[in-house]
C-alpha cells in the first residue's frame, strides 16, 4: 500500500479540509450590525454590573461576535465606554423630544437608568466628562421647555440642567431618600409627583420669582 507521501498530490488535496470556526446562526454580520450588537450587550452588562466590572471578553460573548471584531468596529475598552455613552446620550435625548413632559423610566435597564450609570461612571472614574455630543438630554430638554413654555432659549438651558439634576439625584439616590425620609407614599405616586415638579420647574421663568414669604411656625 503507498505511503501517504507517495500518494499523489491530487489525492491529498481531496480529503476534506479541517473546519474552521463556524459563525453561530444569528450572529451579527457586518459593521453596523456588529458595532449595534456591541454597544446594547456592553450597555447592558455595564448597567447589571458596573463599567469597572465588564470585561471586553465577556460583552463579545453577550453581543455574540468574536473579540476582535469589537477592536476593528468600536475601538480599545474605553473607546467602547464612551461609545456607549454617546449612544445612550442620543438615545436619551431622542426619547425626551418624541415624549415631551411625559416621565422617563428610572428602572436600571432603562435608557434614562443606563445614561445614569455610564454618566456617574464618568464623573467619578474618568477623568474627563464626555459633554461633545451634539444633542444630549439637557439640550433636548430645553427645546421641550422653549415649545411648550415659551422660555427664551437662556433661561430653558438653565431649567433644563436643574431638571437633569433633580432627576439623576433621585435615580441614584431614590433608595436611601425613601427610607431616610420614612416617606410611606407608593413608589409610583413619588414619581410622578417629581415629574409633576419639573413640569413646574421648566414653566417657571428665570430670573426666578421672589422667595414666597417664610410661615410662622404655630405656637
Amino acid at each position: 500500500m503507498p505511503s501517504e507521501s507517495s500518494r499523489p498530490a491530487s489525492a491529498a488535496n481531496d480529503r476534506p479540509s479541517r473546519p474552521g470556526p463556524r459563525r453561530p446562526r444569528g450572529a451579527p454580520s457586518g459593521p453596523d450590525e456588529v458595532r449595534r450588537a456591541v454597544l446594547d450587550a456592553a450597555g447592558d452588562l455595564f448597567a447589571r454590573r458596573g463599567v469597572t466590572g465588564v470585561s471586553l471578553r465577556e460583552v463579545a460573548a453577550a453581543a455574540d461576535v468574536q473579540l476582535a471584531l469589537i477592536s476593528r468596529y468600536v475601538g480599545t475598552r474605553d473607546e467602547l465606554i464612551r461609545a456607549v455613552f454617546d449612544d445612550l446620550t442620543v438615545t436619551l435625548a431622542r426619547e425626551v423630544t418624541e415624549r415631551p413632559l411625559e416621565q422617563i423610566s428610572f428602572e436600571r435597564d432603562s435608557v434614562m437608568g443606563r445614561w445614569t450609570i455610564m454618566l456617574s461612571y464618568f464623573s467619578v472614574e474618568a477623568e474627563d466628562l464626555p459633554t461633545s455630543a451634539a444633542f444630549n438630554p439637557m439640550l433636548a430638554l430645553a427645546e421641550v421647555i422653549v415649545d411648550n413654555y415659551g422660555q427664551d432659549e437662556r433661561a430653558a438651558r438653565l431649567r433644563g440642567a436643574q431638571i437633569v439634576a433633580s432627576a439623576l439625584g433621585w435615580r441614584i439616590f431614590e433608595r436611601y431618600l425613601i427610607e431616610a425620609g420614612e416617606l410611606d407614599i407608593a413608589l409610583d405616586v413619588l414619581r410622578a409627583e417629581l415629574t409633576a415638579m419639573h413640569r413646574r420647574l421648566g414653566a417657571t421663568p428665570w430670573p426666578s420669582p421672589a422667595d414666597p414669604p417664610v410661615r410662622p411656625r404655630p405656637t
